[in-house]
């Protein structure tokens, strides 16, 4: 089973930086000592590869920026709400 999200988790509590540095995201979330950013993966398998591009270019963004980041799939079963 595929999520319809894909969540970022970044390794700082600057949420207007990120924000600045990821605009394109659909939701920003302070969660105690980091941020989760939160993306649609759309509804078409290009949709999904699309964003999956822009994910992975996000994260090399916010590294380039002495920002650590990830993406895996168990951060997904903390955003249960958006199911």
């Amino acid at each position: 089973m595929k999520s319809d999200y894909t969540i970022i988790r970044c390794q700082t509590t600057d949420k207007f930086r990120v924000m600045d540095l990821l605009c394109d995201a659909d939701e920003y979330k302070l969660v105690r000592d980091h941020i989760d950013v939160v993306y649609y993966n759309g509804e078409t398998a290009i949709e999904r590869y699309e964003t999956q591009k822009v994910i992975k270019d996000n994260i090399n963004k916010l590294y380039r920026h002495n920002i650590l980041s990830e993406t895996k799939k168990d951060f997904v079963n903390e955003w249960f709400f958006l199911f």
